[in-house]
């Protein structure tokens, strides 16, 4: 399985699709730092985890669509065709769709290490070693993780029933990312890096994420799962049924 990991990984990073996102998601990252970051987001300083956590949310909608089009490019129709050598293998076939789909999601990961170090980068040139990196780190985490297990799990069953799907739901990923949401409903955070601390009635308030906003995150991530547990479900019951 390492091998087919490594397969399904290479062939991604490699493709110039990927170095194509890479850079447009670089180019997009350093005109919302240049614009946005510097002047700080409701009332809170350009480096505080408020600020780079919306920097990332803004973000999130082209990444997103980069995550649901490495899950294309695993199941178009050129990828079917190499389907029937793994249903005849004695490997258990979801094994196969949990390692393909590991492999997309490190793909992610990495354009989303690049805005990540791109955006630290940035604000360590400008403000030292007033920048709390560990915790912008860990806004990082919470502002990526849960989008990234939502779209990978929807995306994966969206795709494999049909690869025109993922299509679709691209148009989701992308345009959800502009429509005013309340902050528990928002899928990538926007909203809640830059309305809540207005709230807090304080001068650059600590962060803090309030119960209704973790449980919000905690759903996205459950759903995203039980989507992907679906999709091997199905992929199971398909082989069997063969």
């Amino acid at each position: 399985m390492s091998k087919i990991y490594l397969y399904e990984l290479r062939r991604t990073v490699r493709g110039k699709f990927f170095w194509g996102l890479l850079a447009v998601c670089l180019f997009f990252g350093w005109n919302i730092l240049q614009t946005t970051v510097i002047r700080g987001v409701a009332h809170t300083a350009p480096f505080s985890p408020w600020t780079f956590g919306a920097y990332l949310a803004r973000l999130m909608p082209l990444l997103g669509v980069a995550l649901l089009f490495f899950q294309w490019n695993q199941c178009n129709e050129k990828a079917r065709r190499f389907w029937s050598l793994t249903d005849a293998s004695p490997a258990e076939p979801g094994q196969y769709l949990l390692v393909k789909c590991a492999a997309a999601a490190t793909a992610w990961l990495l354009l989303a290490l690049g805005v990540t170090a791109l955006g630290i980068g940035f604000l360590l040139a400008l403000f030292h070693d007033s920048v709390p990196v560990g915790m912008l780190l860990l806004t990082a985490a919470a502002a990526l993780l849960p989008p990234l297990v939502f779209l990978t799990g929807t995306g994966l069953l969206a795709g494999h029933i049909r690869s025109s799907l993922l299509f679709v739901w691209m148009a989701f990923a992308l345009g959800v990312g502009f429509i005013p949401l309340p902050g528990n409903l928002d899928l990538y955070g926007y909203s809640f890096f830059t309305e809540y601390p207005l709230t807090l009635q304080q001068t650059d308030p600590a962060f803090s994420m309030p119960a209704g906003m973790l449980a919000a995150r905690v759903v996205f991530l459950l759903v995203g799962m039980g989507f992907l547990f679906l999709a091997v479900w199905r992929q199971r019951r398909q082989k069997g049924k063969g």
